[in-house]
């Protein structure tokens, strides 16, 4: 079974189905989050791909992040 790119970090690996290359998963399959440890070879020629598709995620999840503090910020100020 080849070694995957995963772009989840601390875990969390045992709820994805399709690696960053797109090939499903089994239970054999091996993620790695570590590019010096993918041997896929699609999972290497789609790097540049995969990493920009990780990025806006993170800029995703960070932004909404963000969005939330500020609501629960204006949430705590209205309060009498």
């Amino acid at each position: 079974m080849r070694t995957h790119f995963t772009g989840q970090l601390g875990g969390g690996d045992e709820d994805v189905e399709r690696a960053g290359c797109g090939t499903w998963l089994g239970e054999a399959s091996n993620l790695t989050g570590d590019w010096g440890r993918v041997d896929c070879a699609l999972c290497l020629k789609r790097k540049a791909k995969i990493i920009t598709q990780v990025e806006a995620e993170e800029r995703a999840i960070v932004e909404q992040m963000g969005d939330m503090a500020a609501f629960m910020k204006r949430e705590l100020e209205a309060r009498p």
